[in-house]
């Protein structure tokens, strides 16, 4: 029996505790009895759950037309989040379809791993929350088995939005420092939350005063009153 003939044997029980263990909401998303095993990833012994997805595509999702038929299997490594300090996988194939009016071909699509991306949505927010505590990048890749690449990524992916509203500051200020990389300019970092909302609003890679002052200035005046007011830990030296 090849491989995707023995994953389409669905198990119902085991998908369900696989997707339990997973936190799997996608109902197009499947477990085979033999679906979890031990084996070799990039050098490193890893869990490997393999899986289905599947799904009812009606209309080309390039010329719109509904001349699709179902094409093939495509296989992809979307890294989890490890479980018991061990690199886990989900080793996933997808439904591919293609579209006979415009020959276009595209793969079946989940909430669980954004598109043309190989590390789940779970682990994502993983290295975003840890992005806000006050552990190094290469620490945060350790913990995870990613590159310190990925964590940068993840940090842009995450936080590139409030990066360029250059006009306001959020009104009620949570500020900290965390300790930072090598190739950062200062020995600690400085990290600005939004206190409502919770998110980070911006990550600075130098806490000393004059660089703290010149950030703060390029706010407009009318900004910087908007700010009632800042929450913080540090010596009130470092906001003089």
């Amino acid at each position: 029996m090849s491989i995707t003939k023995n994953i389409k044997c669905t198990d119902e029980k085991t998908s369900h505790s696989i997707k339990q263990i997973l936190n799997i909401k996608d109902s197009h998303i499947t477990f085979s009895k033999d679906a979890i095993s031990k084996e070799r990833v990039h050098g490193r012994m890893a869990n490997v759950f393999t899986g289905l997805l599947t799904g009812e595509v009606h209309r080309c999702e390039c010329c719109g037309f509904d001349s699709i038929i179902r094409h093939a299997y495509h296989d992809s490594w979307i890294q989890l989040l490890p479980y018991q300090e061990v690199p886990t996988y989900l080793h996933l194939y997808k439904q591919r379809f293609r579209c006979t009016q415009c020959h276009h071909t595209f793969s079946a699509k989940t909430y669980y791993v954004a598109e043309n991306c190989y590390i789940s949505q779970a682990l994502k927010f993983a290295i975003a929350v840890d992005l806000k505590k006050k552990i190094s990048m290469k620490d945060i890749a350790q913990r995870y088995f990613v590159s310190t690449k990925t964590v940068e990524r993840v940090l842009d992916s995450f936080f590139e939005e409030p990066r360029k509203k250059i006009n306001s500051l959020p009104k009620h200020l949570l500020i900290d420092e965390f300790k930072g990389t090598r190739d950062c300019e200062g020995a600690m970092c400085f990290i600005l939350s939004d206190a409502d909302t919770g998110k980070i609003f911006d990550i600075l890679d130098d806490r000393r005063k004059f660089k703290l002052r010149a950030y703060f200035q390029r706010f407009p005046l009318k900004a910087r009153k908007r700010v009632t007011h800042i929450v913080m830990d540090m010596k009130p030296l470092t906001m003089q």
